[in-house]
């Protein structure tokens, strides 16, 4: 009987609270640390393998670190650069000097123009 309570209660405060803890992402912020919340344009990295961020929006240039497949990142604008499986977008990363290409990130939002 305990249990069987135990678990109405489980069941009930995940059903209240699990919207809630959601509502950052519908917003369009990503948690920054302390309570922090940044806004902006989010992306959702659709990729097999893990992509890489470059210095400049081309496949040229330089890889400065990688982000994982279904990763969220925060997206500052959109630029024309280096063709990448026909699109020819890349989208410059908030909180890194490095760029992606769009092709294999998903923007949930609109991204204004660099």
């Amino acid at each position: 009987m305990v249990k069987k309570a135990l678990l109405t209660y489980a069941l009930a405060a995940g059903v209240l609270i699990g919207p809630l803890s959601t509502a950052g992402w519908a917003a369009g912020g990503l948690a920054a640390g302390y309570g922090q919340v940044k806004s902006g344009p989010v992306g959702v990295v659709e990729s097999r393998a893990p992509l890489n961020v470059r210095e400049k929006p081309t496949v040229y240039s330089d890889v400065v670190k990688k982000l994982h497949p279904h990763e969220r990142v925060l997206l500052v604008c959109q630029k024309r650069g280096g063709w990448v499986d026909g699109n020819p977008v890349w989208y410059r990363l908030h909180g890194s000097k490095g760029w992606v290409s769009a092709r294999y990130v998903h923007n949930l939002q609109p991204v204004r123009p660099c």
